[in-house]
């Protein structure tokens, strides 16, 4: 996979804090560079940039000083490439080819496992980072994404034997693009795939794009579900639910996002879903009958 993989997330993402360096000597990024020997034969060097903007050269890869983490960006071509950098970055190196080719993983932080599983080739020059057209592309997608639900339920105390709704308001599906600095161009869409709702009492229900229309609360809504037991505010007193004092109903956006790059293949950022959870209170209503004097 090339360009779209660092395109929207080597330089959207990345928030990494700077090593402490002793001095100007210390070296902060590297990357590899074939030159022409003395003897007109092309030699492989790694070359890198030092904390106060020199340039120094390494014949040997063995002497090249020791990076902590590795870097994804651009060469002078607008090519993807990665290089060694001193700087804490969300990128994990999972190995690295015969021709430099190294395969990455992206971290997120409080997110267990990678994100993804991309190849980006080594950069055989200076490499560079992109500017903010894609950052604020990133940021319209994360901005959206975490739109919660915002459910409302009918009745709002529910009655056992009856049917309780719930009405939610979908998000629309967002697709734009802009033109990032390198002139591609990509484009992106948003949108809720799934709404769950758990009903609290070990009910869940799913509902897919096709149905979001009809999750319209009283009367003729899909989003519907009738309690058994009621809740009290000592649980487990007579008729009342054992151990609960109230439900907690959780609704649940499911999101999908897709992005490519021009006519690229698309590809999807897996991304966390939004919750909300209310408490629900269920009573009953008992019928008794009473004799006429």
């Amino acid at each position: 996979m090339s360009q779209p993989t660092v395109l929207l997330l080597a330089l959207l993402l990345s928030s990494g804090s700077v090593a402490a360096f002793a001095d100007a000597n210390e070296a902060t990024d590297c990357w590899h560079e074939t030159r022409l020997g003395p003897d007109l034969q092309e030699v492989k060097i790694t070359v890198c940039l030092l904390e106060g903007g020199a340039i120094q050269v390494y014949p040997s890869s063995g002497e090249a000083p020791r990076m902590i983490d590795i870097n994804l960006g651009y060469d002078a071509l607008g090519t993807e490439c990665w290089w060694r950098t001193a700087y804490s970055t969300p990128w994990v190196n999972l190995g690295v080819d015969s021709d430099g080719v190294a395969r990455v993983g992206y971290r997120e932080d409080g997110v267990a496992g990678l994100l993804l599983d991309t190849h980006v080739r080594s950069c055989t020059g200076r490499p560079r980072e992109a500017g903010s057209a894609i950052s604020s592309a990133w940021e319209l997608i994360n901005r959206h994404i975490h739109e919660r639900p915002e459910p409302l339920f009918n009745p709002d105390i529910g009655i056992t034997g009856l049917e309780t709704f719930i009405e939610v308001a979908v998000p629309v599906p967002i697709t734009d693009s802009l033109v990032s600095p390198l002139g591609t161009t990509v484009s992106f869409e948003i949108k809720v795939a799934q709404v769950k709702v758990d009903w609290g009492d070990g009910t869940v229900d799913t509902f897919t794009e096709s149905t979001f229309p009809h999750l319209i609360g009283y009367p003729d809504g899909i989003a519907r579900h009738i309690y058994e037991t009621k809740t009290c505010s000592t649980p487990g007193g007579p008729r009342c639910h054992p151990t609960l004092s109230a439900y907690q109903i959780g609704v649940e956006f499911d999101w999908f996002v897709q992005w490519r790059v021009d006519a690229g293949p698309w590809s999807t950022i897996p991304v966390p879903n939004t919750t909300t959870t209310a408490t629900y209170d269920v009573d009953e209503i008992v019928t008794r009958s009473v004799a006429n004097p």
